[in-house]
């Protein structure tokens, strides 16, 4: 009897090892009538769309309508809000002899661009009041930065992230160039300055001009 108990003690014990197929071909032939029997996802399927009843607009139909809103949504305030600008005009007050500097930007409304950033600062060479030796000193140092046609040094920069950094950083590159110009020292006259001929602006000959008609007497 005892022997009997043991036998089925080892027989029933929770820590017995499960027997192991030699074969994996059963699990994954049952995985296949698994998937036979799911239903296929029938969301996307043109088969099964509703039926269209001509009760609405199309895709184009709808963009077009949402341009007209927006076209009409700029044309009130066109009509109601620009007109209260008008407190906030201002009267042109023309540069002065003192402000001699010049600064150009671009600016794209209604979306960012790189080039916002970017600041070209123009000033004339005469404009300064530097003498011969300190115009010789300061062409020198500008190199390819003056225009000879115009007599203007033309500085750009988009080293910083905002355009007033760009506008402060050529403010003061100017002021550098002219703090150099000025000091006393080695003026660098023995060094030729290797600029090229002024453009020419041509002009129509008066001879190729047509005779004025005779006034009808």
């Amino acid at each position: 009897m005892a022997s009997r108990l043991c036998t089925a003690v080892k027989v029933f014990s929770p820590n017995a090892p499960a027997s192991r197929a030699f074969s994996a071909s059963a699990a994954i032939l049952a995985g296949r009538q698994v998937g036979r029997q799911r239903k296929p996802d029938k969301k996307f399927d043109v088969d099964h769309m509703e039926k269209f009843n001509f009760d609405d607009q199309t895709t184009i139909g709808h963009d077009l309508f949402e341009n007209i809103r927006e076209v009409r949504k700029y044309l009130r305030m066109t009509n109601y809000e620009l007109p209260k600008l008008s407190v906030f005009a201002k009267p042109f007050v023309p540069p002065t002899s003192g402000q001699i500097l010049k600064f150009k930007s671009h600016t794209y409304l209604g979306e960012g661009h790189p080039v916002e950033r970017k600041a070209v600062l123009n000033v004339k060479v005469s404009d300064l009041k530097l003498t011969e030796q300190q115009r010789h000193t300061l062409l020198l140092l500008s190199g390819p930065r003056y225009h000879v046609d115009t007599d203007e040094l033309i500085f750009s920069s988009e080293k910083f992230p905002n355009r007033k950094q760009n506008k402060k950083y050529l403010s003061d590159i100017l002021d550098k160039l002219i703090e150099e110009t000025k000091k006393a020292g080695d003026a660098f006259a023995d060094v030729p300055l290797n600029l090229r001929e002024p453009k020419k602006r041509l002009e129509f000959p008066k001879e190729w001009a047509r005779p004025a008609k005779a006034e009808a007497q």
